[in-house]
């Protein structure tokens, strides 16, 4: 893939979960209330928290590794890489061990990327079976 075609994916993929995030929200706050709203507003937080730090942490590991091109990578650049799931854990304990925060709307929330996820998966699905039936008419006339 072009690197134009990734950076439009990724830009997908980050507006399908503000949205599926925005959805959990509003339904959350509807059907559940103000403790599921706060839920799945943690969680979502900690969804964005956890793909930056991700993100970042891929992105100095290999420039590392291209960088000495021996093959290893230096200990703390890959302990952050470990770290982030400390620090996720610990504020989702937080969170429920305060009782403000509904423990499935955090779960619904930090799974905001997978939704976004599927959804990509969805659109290049339509894309490829438009694709397909245009090819297929196409070839018939």
């Amino acid at each position: 893939m072009s690197e134009i075609a990734d950076s439009s994916m990724e830009q997908r993929f980050e507006r399908n979960t503000y949205l599926v995030i925005l959805v959990a929200l509003l339904t959350g706050l509807l059907w559940s209330g103000w403790r599921m709203a706060l839920g799945v507003m943690l969680g979502g937080a900690l969804c964005l928290f956890n793909k930056r730090w991700l993100t970042a942490s891929v992105r100095a590991i290999l420039s590392q590794a291209t960088l000495l091109q021996n093959g290893r990578v230096p200990p703390f650049t890959a302990g952050k890489f470990i770290f982030r799931y400390y620090i996720t854990a610990l504020v989702i304990g937080l969170g429920v061990w305060a009782g403000i925060f509904h423990p499935l709307g955090i779960g619904i929330g930090f799974a905001a990327f997978v939704g976004g996820v599927m959804i990509e998966a969805a659109y290049q699905l339509y894309l490829a079976f438009a694709s397909g039936e245009t090819k297929k008419d196409i070839s018939e006339k």
